[in-house]
């Protein structure tokens, strides 16, 4: 992985707004996914996310007890907590490749397990650069990652409008169900 990801060690401005990562929403505002910023009252040294960045957070959550691996698709700059890891992938669409299979709760596990140690209190133990240290088969060709990238980009937004297809579906039966006997 450290021959496609780079540790830039940006550093907050005071500018960007906080965010958090999110098992579904990836890169989220704090204030709006969590009601309130938990972020230090000095943030200087927070880590700066640019649009493509991927970003490791070392918080179990559900399926994920070793972290998320997520890409930002936010336009601007943002900062997150620096215990996470942020990292520029060589392209954008690695990135994108890297962040759908880091999506699959079995792929996370298996690349971090052998290389996270838990603390007390289930903190993951691990650097960024043992983060980066294995090896993951990855095209390297941009022309195939590019196309990878896409075919993935259009199969989840297939994903997506299959899921608001069912969110309206449920909705409708809702709406049968409260008006069939009035």
């Amino acid at each position: 992985m450290n021959k496609v990801l780079k540790e830039h060690k940006l550093k907050s401005t005071g500018q960007e707004e906080v965010y958090s990562v999110s098992v579904t929403e990836g890169l989220i505002n704090q204030v709006q996914h969590l009601g309130r910023s938990f972020s230090a009252n000095n943030t200087d040294n927070y880590n700066v996310v640019k649009i493509g960045d991927i970003v490791y957070t070392k918080s179990p959550t559900g399926d994920f007890p070793l972290g998320i691996i997520k890409q930002s698709h936010i336009d601007n700059n943002v900062i997150v907590s620096p215990l996470y890891g942020v990292f520029k992938p060589i392209t954008v669409e690695l990135g994108y490749i890297l962040e759908n299979y880091f999506e699959s709760p079995v792929n996370c596990y298996n690349y971090l397990h052998p290389i996270v140690q838990i603390g007390a209190k289930h903190t993951m133990n691990i650097t960024n650069s043992i983060f980066l240290s294995k090896e993951l088969y990855l095209p390297i060709d941009y022309e195939e990652q590019k196309s990878i990238a896409n075919d993935l980009y259009l199969i989840n937004k297939k994903i997506n409008l299959m899921k608001e297809k069912i969110n309206s579906i449920r909705s409708f039966k809702k709406y049968l169900l409260q008006n069939m006997f009035c």
